[in-house]
């Protein structure tokens, strides 16, 4: 079984459903105009398609509109060009079927008209003129009796399937269908007409008959249009409803659960410095007071290093030099004798002296008065084997022509060497400045090896300060003499190092109890930032020490972070400021909020974090 619906071209997709809703057929055809409103959406046609897969019914869209019957595929249904192609698939399963109904029909319609005629005549007897029932007893005869084999009679084949006869323009009920010409005796019987409106112009009776459809169906459709206007506007209005009601709810869960906010405290720092005078000492340091103990370490070292030699002495050969003892009988007082300056000896060779020295003066012992004596080295003035002087006396020839002349002499106690005549121009020699230089680098070498040693033997937390060290050198000196000629030489030098270490823990302990004793650590942490050292007093012989410390202490307040959290709940603006001003040692505080328009701390502790920046504390 399947029905047929033809679809206005104004007729929009929820009339479309209520027929099919409507129908009693599994398979329904929906014949469409072109340009056809609900056929030009492609939810529209998903929709329908939708509908009829929920009540297991089948359709077929039957279209001349491409656009709409391409679309329609597309949603899945089945297209049919001409409501011919679907006539012709079930025409000669239904041909003998039809005829039998069409015989059955016009029978019955005879049956039907003849008996009330009848009745009609029996009621109206007596009315009218005597030839009024004469007349329809003519007409009555005239009606002709339709046999079941006369096939002559202009009926419309009706079809029990329910497809709508496009040439009757008129609908054919799911339960058997009959013509329109059947419709309108069942009108006339129900409606009470009068009994001759059968023999009235065929011609007149279509036009009344196109008359009162069009009226039935312009008011189907006004109804229609209002029915689809009000169904709309309504589902305007609930599905714009549905959309506050949610966009309410959204706002009002973000609002209670999905905000969060972030809290960065920036501490605020005190710094506070502490000046002490420690005492240190070998021996166990008193407990209370500002007492340290002390270790003593000494290292003793030997070195010797060797240098090239930088001067030079001009002409051929190699000049001879040895050491006098410098004799001043002139007075008391001490004499400063010039390096280069000339001693001549017995047999007139003339020899320089090294290097800058101060004869002492005359000193009485024993009522006797005794010269002033020093030791020198001397070098010949000129090159040769001559200046090899065995032990000899020597005066000084600037003094000559004056009291100092007799009373200034030299003797030397050792042969003098080194003098010759070998050896070419510009030779290497070492000079005094050589000697010097090599003392003081010598001996800063030493220094600083004795230094090495000492970090050794430092244990861990142990400080040693430049002042609590002690170099002592015990020798530096070098066979090589200033003039002779040489390419190298060497410097030697032994030194003893002492030391009062300590450890810097104890210093802290003395500085945070002096800190203590001064300040109320009952809500603050405090620490040691810096430590200075000032004047260091070491007494290496009794092994004690006396150190200047000042102590940088920085202070923080402690901050509640459970408190703050607590109070700062449910607050904004002001209210925040106020929170952060009542709680000491916050230097300010920055709130991060987890969306852009909300400023309010939200009301669960769970959606507040509370940070303490470290950073600005370091």
């Amino acid at each position: 079984m399947h029905q047929t619906f033809y679809i206005d071209a104004d007729e929009e997709i929820s009339s479309v459903i209520d027929r099919l809703n409507r129908s009693m057929s599994s398979v329904n055809y929906f014949v469409v105009p072109k340009r056809a409103i609900f056929l030009l959406s492609i939810i529209n046609l998903k929709l329908l398609k939708s509908e009829a897969e929920k009540f297991g019914k089948k359709i077929v869209i039957v279209t001349q509109d491409e656009l709409g019957a391409s679309m329609a595929e597309r949603a899945g249904l089945e297209v049919k060009r001409t409501i011919d192609d679907v006539e012709s698939k079930d025409q000669s399963l239904t041909t003998y079927q039809e005829d039998v109904i069409e015989e059955d029909i016009v029978l019955k319609e005879s049956q039907e008209y003849s008996d009330e005629l009848q009745d009609k005549k029996n009621r109206l007897k007596g009315v009218g003129t005597n030839d009024f029932y004469v007349e329809a007893g003519d007409f009555e005869k005239k009606i002709p009796v339709i046999s079941s084999v006369d096939k002559k009679i202009e009926t419309k084949r009706v079809k029990m399937n329910g497809i709508f006869d496009m040439r009757g323009k008129s609908k054919i009920s799911s339960s058997g269908g009959i013509s329109h010409s059947l419709h309108a005796n069942k009108e006339q019987k129900n409606s009470g007409k009068s009994l001759f409106e059968g023999s009235m112009d065929q011609d007149k009776t279509r036009i009344l008959e196109k008359m009162y459809s069009s009226v039935k169906t312009n008011q189907k459709n006004i109804n229609n249009e209002k029915s689809h206007i009000v169904s709309g506007t309504s589902k305007k209005i609930f599905v714009s409803f549905i959309s506050l009601c949610t966009v309410f709810l959204v706002f009002i869960a973000g609002y209670l659960f999905l905000p969060s906010a972030k809290v960065t405290i920036v501490q605020s720092a005190l710094s506070e410095k502490v000046d002490v005078v420690v005492q240190g000492s070998s021996e166990i340091a008193t407990d209370g007071q500002n007492n340290i103990k002390i270790r003593v370490i000494e290292k003793e070292k030997e070195i010797s290093m060797s240098y090239d030699a930088q001067g030079s002495q001009g002409g051929p050969g190699k000049k001879a030099h040895g050491s006098i003892i410098i004799y001043n009988e002139y007075d008391s007082s001490p004499q400063t004798l010039v390096a280069t300056t000339r001693f001549e000896s017995a047999d007139g060779k003339i020899f320089r002296l090294i290097k800058n020295v101060i004869v002492p003066g005359t000193t009485l012992i024993g009522g006797e008065t005794k010269p002033g004596a020093i030791e020198a080295e001397i070098v010949a003035d000129q090159a040769g084997e001559d200046f090899n002087l065995q032990p000899s006396s020597f005066k000084i020839p600037g003094f000559k022509g004056s009291p100092k002349y007799d009373k200034f002499s030299a003797k030397s106690t050792e042969n003098f060497a080194g003098g010759s005549l070998e050896g070419g121009e510009n030779s290497s020699s070492v000079s005094q400045q050589d000697i010097d230089s090599a003392k003081q680098k010598t001996e800063k070498a030493i220094s600083e090896e004795l230094k090495g040693l000492l970090a050794v033997e430092l244990a861990e937390g142990e400080i040693i300060l430049e002042q609590c060290e002690k170099i002592s050198i015990s020798k530096s000196s070098t066979r090589a003499k200033a003039g002779i000629v040489a390419d190298k030489f060497d410097y030697v030098v032994s030194a003893k190092i002492k030391a009062l270490v300590f450890a810097e823990d104890d210093i802290k302990k003395v500085l945070i109890r002096e800190f203590e004793k001064r300040s109320d650590i009952k809500d603050i942490k405090f620490e040691i930032s810096k430590l200075t050292y000032g004047l260091a007093v070491a007494d290496f012989e009794k092994n004690t020490l006396e150190l200047k410390i000042r102590g940088d202490f920085s202070v923080i307040q402690n901050i509640d972070t459970e408190k703050i959290k607590k109070e700062l709940l449910g607050k904004n603006g002001d209210e925040i400021d106020e929170v952060f001003k009542n709680n000491k040692g916050i230097k300010n505080a920055n709130v991060e909020f987890s969306m852009p328009f909300i400023s309010q701390i939200p009301q669960y502790s769970s959606r507040v974090n509370i940070e303490i920046d470290k950073e600005s504390l370091e």
